[in-house]
């Protein structure tokens, strides 16, 4: 809502002109009226409005003078929209006045559609400069910010009127490739100063520097301004969480950085264990006394018990001690670099496993919560754990079968099966299970040859079956038994059969 002041000598005018208009529907409230430019100058420099209505002539100070005072006592960004009032006998004065600044006038008595119109006109103006001021303004802030965030030093006193909005991504209905941009431009769309204000991105997380100033149109709440922005962000095919964090810059513990995840990781916290989208701050972060008890006190004995239910392929137990687990977890309400340490320690535990036992696995990477495109809520997160652990006990079992035969022998059929694709020996060692290195080996012990040796014969063997048995030309050929380019193949098979695939063929006719 932008502030007007009307000033004029006659009391009828300053009582009258409120009411000419619905001034709030338009998106102005009247909140000063001055007898004279003298008047208006000292209830200016106490509460600066947006918008004057000005007479021309008046005692004391009359609305020329005024409009140069107040062009010499306040900067060209901060002065306020001035309208003129006057009659008829008074336009070339009226010119004048626009000469130093003021943005149009109106004739005594003055039109209520003319007002009307001059008012939306007036609106559009002001909306824009507040964009490109809130813009210029919150940007400086954000560096600011930034500096201190990342040098450990500063004074956060002169930014107590501001607060950090976090956003965290939790699905959208985007292409996955499109996702920062596209959440950013969304929220960009909806956060005063736009990309001005934006503070830092990590994985799901985006934040924004807010100033307080700029929620007066939400009742000066900010988790109403989160609900819109989660709500607006829906709508555009995002489901996030929001929430603000007020006291960032009023607290005195830690660095600005420090601050700031211990903000993040709270909402983070919060949104995993809760189901609104909207997270309120008035929950405490958690004292770092009590941090200890927060731990999963039994995380040694899982870990070494899962890796001993997996060596002794009892699936039962498995699922239980996995259970059991997510039970303490819950229990304790675990905050999100708890969360992330576990994930991490059953990750790199099941990769030693996959490790000890030589298998390659492609399917195991770590989960990090924090790095992630979208954050997962506890569903999710225990999903993703459970598909980890059963994957690797799968495999460990299957390969277990596997190896009660010769490693070298499963793959020598398996390229039999398979010599006309494009396949390399560390893609037999994953459909077998096994380290390359360890298979290269086996390989060599179970066919007397190298893998790449044997490959090449099985695709020579076939060529020459083909030259013999069809009528197909010698770059089919050449791609049909898995040989990328004719000159490669022509190569090779001259090595192995002592002549060119064409020469090979005249002899069906010898």
């Amino acid at each position: 809502m932008y502030q007007v002041m009307i000033v004029d000598d006659e009391k009828t005018i300053r009582n009258h002109f409120p009411n000419i208009v619905d001034f709030n529907g338009l998106g102005f409230r009247i909140s000063a009226a001055a007898r004279n430019g003298q008047d208006a100058l000292e209830q200016f420099r106490q509460n600066p409005v947006d918008l004057i209505f000005l007479d021309v002539c008046m005692p004391v100070l009359d609305g020329l003078g005024f409009l140069k005072a107040l062009s010499g006592s306040v900067e060209a960004e901060e002065l306020p929209y001035v309208v003129m009032l006057s009659g008829y006998s008074d336009f070339e004065y009226v010119r004048e006045a626009m000469r130093y600044g003021a943005k149009d006038y109106l004739v005594k008595p003055v039109d209520e559609e003319e007002v009307e119109r001059l008012l939306t006109k007036l609106k559009q103006s002001l909306d824009e400069r507040v964009r490109r001021g809130t813009g210029s303004h919150i940007g400086r802030q954000a560096e600011l910010v930034m500096k201190m965030f990342h040098s450990g030093r500063g004074d956060c006193s002169k930014l107590q009127d501001f607060l950090v909005l976090h956003c965290v991504v939790l699905s959208s209905g985007h292409a996955e490739a499109d996702g920062i941009y596209t959440v950013r431009q969304a929220l960009e769309e909806k956060i005063p100063g736009g990309r001005e204000a934006f503070l830092r991105n990590r994985g799901s997380a985006f934040s924004y520097l807010l100033s307080r100033e700029t929620l007066a149109e939400y009742q000066h709440s900010a988790m109403l301004f989160c609900r819109h922005i989660a709500y607006h962000l829906k709508r555009r095919g995002w489901v996030c969480a929001v929430s603000a964090d007020e006291r960032i810059f009023r607290r005195e513990d830690g660095t600005l950085r420090s601050r700031y995840d211990a903000g993040l990781y709270h909402m983070m916290t919060e949104v995993f264990w809760g189901t609104d989208t909207v997270i309120s701050e008035d929950t405490d972060l958690q004292p770092a006394d009590e941090s200890e008890e927060r731990r999963l006190k039994n995380e040694s004995f899982y870990m070494n018990e899962i890796r001993q239910a997996i060596a002794e392929r009892d699936e039962s137990r498995l699922l239980a001690l996995y259970e059991e687990m997510g039970r303490e977890i819950a229990e304790k309400r675990l905050d999100v670099i708890n969360l992330q340490e576990i994930s991490y320690r059953i990750y790199y535990m099941l990769l030693d496993i996959l490790t000890g036992e030589q298998i390659e696995c492609r399917d195991l990477s770590p989960m990090d919560m924090r790095d992630s495109q979208y954050f997962p809520r506890k569903e999710l997160w225990r999903k993703e754990i459970r598909r980890q652990i059963s994957m690797v006990f799968s495999l460990v079992s299957e390969v277990s079968r596997y190896r009660a035969g010769d490693a070298g022998e499963r793959a020598a059929a398996y390229v039999g099966e398979h010599f006309r694709e494009t396949i390399t020996l560390k893609d037999v060692a994953e459909a077998c299970y096994v380290n390359p290195a360890y298979l290269g080996r086996c390989f060599q012990k179970a066919t007397g040859t190298s893998f790449r040796q044997y490959l090449t014969n099985l695709r020579i063997e076939e060529a020459k079956r083909l030259l013999l048995q069809t009528d197909k030309k010698v770059y089919e050929i050449a791609a049909e038994v898995g040989f990328g380019e004719s000159k490669y193949f022509v190569m090779k098979f001259t090595e192995n059969a002592g002549c060119t695939p064409a020469e090979y063929r005249k002899t069906r006719f010898a």
